[in-house]
């Protein structure tokens, strides 16, 4: 209950406050939108506005499309545009300009630099290094020589180069790998192809008797791994866990090589020194794959003389 005073009661201050309040009021609802003052009918009309705007404008946009649209009513029409478009893409090519070679060092290029420049593919600094008597078989601290390096990186210009000096074909790093398996490892077809041309073994293996084959299927490079089998490698070698290809394929994953091995007859009998066959790598899961190696070994079987 509200307390008023005496003196209020008089004056009518009181209800001169109350009026005023009420008069506040008005005025906020006075500026309240048009649509909310007539109620739902006027909601109703606002939406419907917007409704409209809404579809001028899709119309609009249409009817903008439709005047773009080329008509083709000749054959000429058409060749038109083909040559406008080809005119359109000659501007669009930026031709960028041609990189300023490297200035050709005047210092002295020792053997770690010329293996950093095998790295970094600097042809200038390894000329360099060539040219004043460098030794091409340098290597670094694991016996990994600039061909190594270069046939990993896949710079084809650089082996060459290398070869031509008198670089040794088959020089072994620490883990007694060559020049092929470093390329197999890197993936690089052309490089493989040109080792192999000069004379390179197929059938070199490293410290763990792995053999370019072996690896690369484990790198997933299947165009190395078939070129590698048409060539006369060992489809069935093993390794010294006595792991074949096939078996480094199915535990990694390498399915597109375990299609490319069972294409060319990889043996799915051969066990390793865990007495493991290949398809006992098959994950659990994969009864797909599981399915397609138990048909393959099937028909490698020989059949039962009665």
């Amino acid at each position: 209950m509200e307390l008023i005073s005496v003196q209020q009661l008089v004056s009518g201050d009181r209800y001169e406050g109350t009026v005023r309040a009420f008069e506040v009021l008005a005025r906020g609802a006075a500026q309240e939108p048009e649509g909310w003052r007539r109620g739902v009918a006027g909601v109703r009309d606002a939406v419907s506005e917007e409704k409209q705007k809404v579809k001028e404008e899709r119309r609009k946009k249409l009817e903008m499309l439709s005047s773009s649209r080329v008509r083709l009513e000749s054959l000429q029409d058409l060749e038109d545009i083909v040559r406008l478009r080809k005119h359109k893409k000659s501007r669009k090519r930026v031709v960028r300009p041609k990189e300023p070679e490297p200035p050709v060092t005047a210092e002295p290029v020792d053997a770690a630099r010329f293996l950093q420049a095998v790295l970094e593919n600097q042809v200038h600094t390894i000329d360099k290094y060539l040219a004043d008597g460098g030794d091409p078989n340098a290597h670094d601290q694991f016996r990994c020589t600039a061909l190594h390096w270069a046939c990993l990186r896949g710079h084809a210009e650089i082996v060459d180069k290398l070869l031509a000096v008198g670089a040794r074909l088959e020089p072994r790093d620490m883990l007694e790998a060559t020049p092929v398996l470093w390329a197999c490892r890197g993936g690089h077809l052309e490089i493989l192809q040109r080792l192999l041309d000069r004379g390179a073994k197929i059938s070199t293996r490293d410290k763990l008797r792995s053999t370019a084959l072996h690896v690369a299927v484990r790198t997933g490079h299947c165009d190395c791994a078939e070129h590698l089998i048409a060539c006369g490698a060992e489809i069935n070698a093993q390794d010294k866990e006595g792991d074949t290809p096939i078996h480094d394929a199915i535990r990694l994953g390498r399915f597109k090589a375990v299609k490319t091995l069972l294409m060319y007859g990889a043996n799915l009998s051969i066990r390793n020194q865990e007495a493991l066959r290949p398809m006992d790598l098959v994950k659990d899961w994969q009864r797909g794959i599981r399915q397609t190696l138990q048909a393959c070994a099937d028909r490698q079987r020989p059949p039962r003389q009665h």
